[in-house]
């Protein structure tokens, strides 16, 4: 169990590294859809929001990782058990 945690501190701390030097700019598609004249409209919406600042983003970071790694972990140990 000390690996698990040590390799998610170990994720955290590379995205909070990497986080800044992510683009704000809109991918290909949301592009394309703006040259043209389209709007988007989801069929979901997100229940939280990305965060507008760097500190807000990781935390979201963080929160999406423990909740994919728990989902993850989860099911794995549900799987291993059947």
């Amino acid at each position: 169990m000390k690996t698990i945690v040590k390799g998610l501190i170990i994720i955290i701390i590379l995205l909070a590294i990497a986080l800044p030097f992510a683009s704000n700019n809109p991918d290909g598609l949301e592009a394309t859809m703006e040259k043209v004249g389209l709007e988007e409209h989801p069929v979901y919406e997100a229940p939280l929001d990305y965060g507008e600042t760097w500190g807000q983003s990781v935390v979201m970071g963080i929160i999406g990782i423990v909740l994919v790694f728990g989902l993850s972990y989860g099911l794995a140990k549900l799987v291993k058990g059947v």
